[in-house]
């Protein structure tokens, strides 16, 4: 195990060189390097210029699947005029027309004959109608008015905010369409760079006052741009692999949000750093945060008989300790958490408490359904809410799909029309699809007066005339054919029963795929309902793939930046163990997993990595024994992650009044991923870590001068390991 420490030490300290000369180099030019990051995110945010929407529906259902396929060779095929012989069950889409649900208001029969007149102008105003297409303060203020953060913060959000516009408008400019989920992704780049903030203003804490700004800056960037780092570069590439996506929604989603973390990265250890330096060296001028006038001390104002009102609004002196420039936030939560992690009957109770946390996600990953309603789409307050609603509960959902033959068959012949009768037989044995109902052209020419089949050009002339009599107008549409009056294409259609349950219609369309795949004839089934199917079909094996690959990035990452084996599956289980419990307490909030909840639980591994990694990188930072370590890791990272997560959770409590189901399905599990990624990262490693975390190595810190004895007659050297300092938690040994 030693080897992998020397390893790590060996990364550690050429990445932390590396980023020491940066920060160095940052702090020397603070000035330039903001006004060019200023100017090239605000250039680049002219792209916004560029900006396509798309807003369709079929952006949550995949690209190039069976049925969007299915689709083009209906297009293809069947070159109908909906203007001219408009027929519902041949529309290849949902087409531009709208339903009319009439209801009494007083909920009578809607069949009285005083109503007659108000329906009959309702039906002429529908009528004469044409449709047209048409395409963070409170954490980083103080008393201490040099020492305090507060102007580091706004920087923090306005680098933030900068970030956004510089990728929106490169990914823009590269014709990416903005969907309407993207509208969310703000709420989430703000949490990931509030997060990597607090980071570096964590490892800014733990300098010396005593040392230059230069120094200081550098040692920032030495000890915490390997977390920021590891952080940032799984998150991009993760939201690379969900820009694979078969889904519109989800692919141009981690488009720009991908493109928009990445720049967030950037500019964190670019303008950021240089707004630390120009802070810095006003804190070591004594300078007012706000006024910018030089301050005096607390004590001297104290001496001079000042007001505390005036104290507390205008003393100030760069700090001396961690604990002086620490929020609330940082400050206090993490003293409690020390004492009850490093407690042992209170480690008992959270690793059962875990167990069952674990149990219970791991059923409810077994229970949630998939899919996405239309109406979830629109406003709960939305005209179409109301009208989906009473769709669903009054009228039948039943589905008409059409079986489409598409090349030269004889239908003149018995055993053509046999193959299709066995075809359909063969559909109908399904109990989900009506045996009674079938809307065969052929059937019904075969019926007709009309009907010859003698020779083939009887057979096509009476069925010309037979589409031509009102009994046959309603097939025009089924039977193309050539301009030598050959038949090319043909379909029929069938009928299912009503059905709402996602899985249920997802189960019939394969179901009736297969049957008519095992036809003679060149067949396929289609109907407008299979392109919104298809999602229930492929979002769990699509959600499980990218899922996969960023597990496996975290692990890859995670073992580049910090190779040391146990840590490196600590991180991986825990992030699989967050996203366990994300995806199985969907089931437990109302909501199903559809390319829009999928969205959210790819951007959940983003959080999952940030509040593991930085725990576990600031343990293999620290020194001493397992307690030790595991207090000044939380002492490192806790108060981070602390602040990054309750700055998050109030950066999205706003959408909790939003009517939008995309919106509020982004704050529940916003909510579910950042109390998950806490808990795991400030209690279950630190529990972990104490009992079994690595110990490679016994710091000098930790072993007294060496001694040399006599013994024997000879010289010995002696080293004694000092005994733990006596940490402040009950139960300590």
């Amino acid at each position: 195990m030693k080897m992998f420490y020397k390893l790590q030490q060996k990364v550690e300290n050429w990445f932390g060189h590396v980023f020491e000369k940066y920060g160095r180099f940052v702090a020397r030019n603070p000035f330039k390097i903001i006004l060019l990051v200023v100017f090239i995110n605000i250039g680049l945010g002219f792209g916004l210029l560029r900006l396509e929407q798309e807003s369709g529906i079929e952006q949550y259902t995949p690209t190039d699947s069976t049925a969007s396929k299915n689709r083009d060779q209906i297009r293809e095929l069947f070159a109908i005029d909906t203007a001219v012989n408009y027929y519902q069950q041949s529309l290849p889409d949902l087409g531009l027309f709208a339903s009319v649900i009439i209801e009494r208001n007083d909920e009578g029969n809607i069949l009285d004959s005083s109503l007659w007149g108000d329906i009959s102008a309702l039906y002429d105003f529908i009528n004469t109608t044409t449709a047209h297409d048409s395409t963070m303060g409170l954490a980083l203020m103080g008393g201490n008015c040099v020492a305090n953060r507060y102007n580091l913060g706004f920087a923090g959000i306005l680098g933030t905010g900068l970030a956004i516009v510089g990728s929106f408008g490169l990914v823009s400019l590269c014709g990416a369409k903005f969907v309407d989920i993207v509208g969310a992704m703000p709420f989430l780049i703000l949490g990931i760079g509030v997060d990597d903030m607090f980071i570096l203003l964590s490892g800014l804490a733990d300098t010396s006052s005593k040392d230059s700004v230069e120094d200081r800056i550098g040692q920032t960037m030495r000890t915490s741009g390997i977390s920021v780092t590891i952080t940032s570069v799984t998150d991009v590439i993760a939201f690379c692999a969900g820009a694979a996506s078969v889904f519109p929604s989800v692919r141009n989603f981690s488009w720009y949000t991908g493109c928009a973390i990445l720049f967030c990265y950037l500019n964190y250890v670019t303008y950021y750093i240089g707004c630390m330096t120009i802070n810095e060296k006003r804190v070591s001028k004594n300078i007012h945060f706000c006024t910018c006038m030089p301050t005096k001390t607390r004590t001297d104002m104290e001496a001079a008989g000042q007001s505390k009102c005036k104290i507390f609004c205008c003393a100030g002196s760069p700090h001396k300790t961690r604990d002086e420039i620490e929020g609330p936030i940082e400050k206090y939560p993490k003293r409690l958490v020390k004492r009850i992690v490093l407690f042992k009957p209170t480690q008992i109770i959270i690793c059962i408490l875990f167990a069952v946390y674990l149990g219970f996600s791991v059923w409810g990953t077994t229970g949630f359904q998939e899919g996405l309603d239309i109406r979830d789409l629109v406003g709960k307050d939305s005209y179409y809410y109301d009208f989906y609603d009473t769709d669903q509960n009054m009228f039948s959902q039943s589905l008409i799909v059409s079986l489409n033959i598409q090349s030269d068959v004889n239908y003149r012949f018995e055993s053509s029309f046999n193959q299709i009768n066995s075809l359909v037989t063969n559909v109908q044995k399904d109990s989900q699809v009506f045996d009674d109902f079938l809307l065969s052209w052929l059937h019904a020419y075969r019926s007709s007066a009309v009907f010859d089949n003698t020779s083939d050009a009887l057979f096509i002339s009476g069925l010309q005339s037979f589409l031509s009599t009102v009994q046959g107008n309603v097939f025009v549409n089924d039977v193309m054919f050539d301009t030598s009056n050959s038949i090319v294409a043909s379909r029929i259609h069938i009928m299912t029963e009503s059905i709402t349950s996602s899985n249920s219609q997802a189960d019939l369309m394969v179901k009736i795929r297969e049957s008519v795949e095992s036809s003679s004839l060149p067949v396929f089934a289609y109907s407008p309902g299979f392109i919104f199917f298809e999602q229930y079909v492929q979002i769990l094996p699509q959600t499980l793939q990218t899922l996969g690959i960023c597990v496996a990035v975290v692990f890859v990452v995670t073992a580049i930046f910090m190779p040391l084996p146990f840590m490196i599956i600590l991180v991986t289980v825990t992030v699989v163990m967050i996203m366990v419990g994300v995806i199985g307490f969907i089931k437990f909030w109302d909501l199903t997993l559809s390319s829009v909840t999928m969205i959210h639980i790819i951007m959940c591994v983003g959080f999952c990595i940030d509040f593991s990694t930085h725990m576990c990188h600031a343990f293999v930072q620290a020194e001493g024994t397992r307690n030790v370590r595991v207090a000044q890791a939380l002492d490192m990272a806790g108060g981070p992650i602390f602040n990054g997560a309750i700055s998050t959770i109030i950066g999205v409590l706003m959408l909790v009044f939003s009517s939008s189901y995309v919106f509020f399905s982004f704050f529940k599990i916003m909510l579910l991923v950042m109390v998950f990624g806490l808990i795991h990262s400030v209690f279950l490693l630190p529990v972990i870590l104490a009992y079994i975390g690595p110990q490679y190595k016994v710091a000098k810190s930790d072993v007294y001068p060496e001694k040399t004895i006599t013994f024997g007659g000879k010289q010995n050297r002696l080293e004694q390991t000092l005994p733990e300092p006596h940490p402040d938690y009950p139960g300590a040994e």
